[in-house]
C-alpha cells in the first residue's frame, strides 16, 4: 500500500530508523538502533516534534506489526508492506521562537492566571496521584523531586515525563540557558523511562513542541484571550492525559518566578 507524506518535522530521524517499535491507533512509532525515533501518524494527530504526518494511515495501521524492518529508498520509506512516499511533504519546524517568545514573556506570565482558570480540576485530569499532583501545582517540584518523576505515572508517555516536558517549555521561556539545563535534565531522565518517552524527553530539551503548544504559547504571547480557551483544550485534548500532565509542568511555581 501506497501512502503520501503530508508534512514531516525537521527533527524526526528519518534515514536512521530501521525497524516498528508499536503500532497504536493513531500513530507508528519507528526507532533507530541508537534509541531515535520517529512516528507514522494521521492527520488528526498532526506535527510534532517526532511526526511524519501521512494522509491513510489509518486504514493501513492493521497492515504493520512491531518488529517489522524499514528501509530508505530515495523519497519512499519502506515499511513492512507500507511505502510512505515523502517527496512533496512540507518541512515543519517542531521549535517555536523562543526569542520572541521569551520578549512577549511578561504578556505571557500575566495570562497564565487565567489560562489557570480554564482547567480547575488540572490536578484531577492528571496522571498522577492526584495529592502528588495537586502538590506540584501548588508548591511546583523541587530540584531533587525532577528526576523522581521520570518514568512514574500512566499513559504510554508516562505521566511524570509529560510533566517535565512542560516543565523544560516553561525553562525554555524562562532562561535563556534553557538548552543546557534541560540537556541535563533529558540525559538523567531517559534510562529511566521507555525508548519512545526518553525520545519526547530529548525533544522537549531541544525546546521542541507538537503543533498544539505552538498555538498556545503564542495565543498567551498576543494576549489574545478569546482565543484562550480552544487553544488550551487543544492541548488538553493530546494523549489520555499527557496534556494536562505537561500543562500542569509548565503552570508549576518555580522558586524565584512569579506564581500562577
Amino acid at each position: 500500500m501506497h501512502l503520501l507524506a503530508q508534512s514531516i518535522s525537521r527533527s524526526a530521524p528519518i534515514g536512521r530508523v530501521r525497524q516498528v517499535l508499536a503500532v497504536f491507533d493513531h500513530a507508528c512509532d519507528l526507532v533507530s538502533p541508537d534509541g531515535e525515533v520517529a512516528a507514522l501518524v494521521s492527520p488528526a494527530v498532526g506535527d510534532g516534534p517526532l511526526n511524519i504526518v501521512v494522509a491513510g494511515l489509518d486504514r493501513a495501521r492493521a497492515l504493520i506489526r512491531p518488529g517489522m524492518a524499514i528501509r530508505r529508498e530515495g523519497t519512499r520509506l519502506h515499511v513492512g508492506p507500507l511505502t510512505v512516499e515523502l517527496n512533496g511533504a512540507t518541512p515543519w519546524n517542531p521549535r517555536p521562537d523562543w526569542a520572541t517568545l521569551r520578549r512577549a514573556r511578561p504578556r505571557i506570565v500575566a495570562h497564565l492566571p487565567m489560562l489557570r482558570t480554564l482547567i480547575p480540576d488540572l490536578d484531577k485530569r492528571m496522571g498522577l496521584p492526584t495529592d502528588q499532583a495537586t502538590h506540584l501545582l501548588h508548591y511546583g517540584p523541587q530540584a531533587e523531586d525532577l528526576l523522581r518523576l521520570a518514568g512514574r505515572g500512566q499513559g504510554l508517555t508516562p505521566a511524570g515525563d509529560d510533566f517535565l516536558m512542560g516543565w523544560m517549555l516553561r525553562t525554555w521561556l524562562d532562561r535563556s540557558d534553557a538548552a543546557k539545563v534541560c540537556s541535563r535534565l533529558a540525559e538523567a531522565a531517559a534510562p529511566h523511562t521507555t525508548t519512545l518517552s526518553a525520545a519526547m524527553l530529548r525533544a522537549a530539551a531541544r525546546g521542541e513542541c507538537n503543533t498544539g503548544w505552538h498555538t498556545l504559547l503564542f495565543t498567551l504571547a498576543e494576549g489574545r484571550a478569546e482565543d484562550l480557551a480552544p487553544a488550551v483544550e487543544r492541548v488538553l485534548t493530546h494523549g489520555h492525559t499527557s496534556g494536562a500532565d505537561t500543562l500542569a509542568g509548565f503552570l508549576a511555581p518555580r522558586p524565584g518566578r512569579e506564581g500562577v
